[in-house]
């Protein structure tokens, strides 16, 4: 398999370990207060209206992460062991998993594009 695709996959890998982490633009309640990060979100005060909310919203990006990171380490071994069909259909439900999250994420759907032009 192609490098670039396995840097790629690897790079995937860390970014979707990362989300809850390293975050994106969330706004919640009617003052569209943002909340970047399951740590953010932590942090905010008990009496904070949206709390619970924004601790929700980013405990179910944590559960989405940890599905995708399993897909994508999957195909990363199947890979290694040179089965491309495993390989694409891990990658393939990583970004349904994914799929909430895909506007903010943007990390399988185009992992999944490469890896298809790269493998056919």
């Amino acid at each position: 398999m192609s490098p670039e695709i396995v840097s790629q996959l690897a790079a995937a890998i860390e970014r979707a370990r990362n989300w809850c982490k390293a975050g994106w633009h969330v706004d919640f309640g009617p003052n569209r207060v943002a909340v970047r990060s399951l740590e953010q979100a932590q942090q905010l005060p008990r009496e904070f209206p949206y709390r619970e909310e924004a601790l929700a919203y980013w405990r179910n990006v944590q559960c989405i992460s940890d599905e995708v990171v399993a897909c994508l380490k999957g195909a990363q071994d199947d890979l290694e062991r040179g089965d491309l069909k495993a390989a694409g259909n891990k990658l393939y439900f990583a970004q349904y998993f994914e799929r909430p999250l895909e506007e903010s994420s943007r990390t399988c759907k185009p992992l999944y594009d490469s890896f298809q032009r790269l493998s056919h």
